[in-house]
């Protein structure tokens, strides 16, 4: 049977799905030798294993019959508690638990907060760039996406208000617009509170809902907090999400969404639907970390991990990298975004670096829209110090040996004119 035998069976949804560039791209990494900035991993030296083991021990002998067993579609009732009392003393956002729903990392909340929200062709607004995996959601779910670029305050409010303007003159608003305001993915980028306070301000004023998504707001290593939008909401017009992925452990696959009641039952008779509840053993776990005291001076040992790392990415960026290449200074996050020279386009580069032993996420892959051809991202959590130092100096002498073949070929371009 021919690989086309059955295209003919697959849904619409199904032929439009593209696999993701990034993840494409990763498996050109996994040679031993080559030493890779590319994906989004937390470190294995960040896991409370020996913290862990007991907590584990303890569950099964006091928790076995329930933990082992099915749960409610909402989430476990004591860590959905915990987390709602957490976002009022932690963040001043007072929730309850009905406004607490318990998913399979983020990228579930937000498939399901698509399949809740979206209809074929209905638009959805994001940064240029943003985070891949919510728009490969948001195209699986037939929406149309609108981007507004960022700065180093995050999304430019200005170009969203016009924006805004624009798409309401045309009765296109959007259903909602997703970001990740604190150390954005891909970007590192935090929105600063004025323009939180605009971006609240502007959903308020079109009557629009906004998906505030934080994985990383824990992880900040120089600065001060910014309140989340969330905390601004009197209108109930903020879902909120966040995970336990990168603060504790990407493998327990635990993350919460907080928001408008009603969104929240809507989106749990979806979940209903899609797995009936998520990981009953792992919820076990992460509640008993959390009354043990174990989740929390976990974080502050992860932020001084990756604050070395990342101090240590930007030093050697500084030593090795040429004069016209450009990159931002996260204040927390895993990320680094760097911008080569206009003349230089980093998927073309991509496949030089990979033979030079280093790889990046080109920066591309993040623009709705198109553009960021001469951007990558690059991940400082993951990698050994040892590892650190050596793939920059190898992507240093990359981008030096590409700017010279595109200046001697712009060289050539204008000789043979003349």
């Amino acid at each position: 049977m021919t690989q086309t035998a059955h295209s003919h069976r697959f849904s619409q949804n199904a032929k439009g799905m593209k696999a993701s560039e990034i993840r494409e791209l990763l498996k050109l990494t996994q040679r031993q030798e080559v030493i890779s900035f590319a994906g989004g991993l937390p470190n294995p030296e960040a896991f409370p294993v020996e913290e862990m083991k007991p907590i584990i021990n303890h569950v099964m002998d006091a928790h076995a019959a329930d933990a082992l067993q099915y749960g409610p579609t909402e989430g476990h009732n004591k860590l959905r508690n915990v987390i709602a009392r957490g976002m009022g003393t932690t963040y001043g956002v007072t929730q309850n638990i009905q406004n607490i729903l318990i998913t399979h990392g983020s990228q579930q909340a937000l498939s399901l907060l698509s399949h809740v929200l979206l209809d074929p062709g209905d638009a959805v607004i994001t940064s240029a760039p943003s985070y891949l995996g919510a728009l490969l959601t948001f195209r699986a779910f037939q929406a149309h996406i609108e981007s507004v670029p960022l700065d180093g305050e995050g999304i430019r409010t200005d170009l969203l208000e016009t924006k805004l303007e624009s798409l309401s003159r045309d009765k296109k608003l959007p259903k909602f617009i997703y970001l990740i305001p604190t150390f954005q993915n891909p970007s590192g980028v935090t929105i600063s509170l004025e323009r939180r306070k605009r971006i609240y301000e502007l959903i308020c004023e079109h009557d629009l809902l906004l998906i505030e998504d934080d994985p990383y707001g824990f992880l900040r290593y120089e600065g001060k907090d910014v309140p989340l939008i969330k905390s601004l909401d009197e209108e109930d017009r903020v879902v909120y999400t966040s995970t336990f992925s990168k603060i504790l452990a990407p493998g327990f696959r635990i993350a919460w969404m907080a928001g408008p009641r009603e969104i929240v039952n809507r989106v749990c008779l979806a979940k209903q639907a899609q797995d009936l509840c998520a990981n009953t053993f792992a919820q076990y776990c992460i509640f008993e970390a959390m009354y043990h005291n174990i989740l929390f001076p976990n974080i502050e040992k992860i932020k001084r991990l990756y604050r070395g790392k990342r101090d240590l990415m930007l030093a050697a960026m500084e030593a090795h990298f040429p004069a016209q290449v450009s990159w931002n200074h996260p204040e927390g996050g895993l990320f680094v975004w760097v911008t080569l020279p206009a003349i230089i386009d980093a998927r073309d580069m991509f496949i030089k670096a990979i033979a030079n032993g280093v790889a990046y996420v080109v920066g591309d892959a993040f623009y709705p829209e198109g553009g960021g051809h001469n951007t990558m991202r690059l991940n400082f959590s993951h990698a050994s110090d040892e590892m650190i130092e050596e793939g920059i100096r190898r992507l240093g002498d990359v981008i030096r040996q590409e700017m010279g073949e595109k200046e001697a070929a712009l060289e050539d371009e204008v000789i043979g004119g003349f």
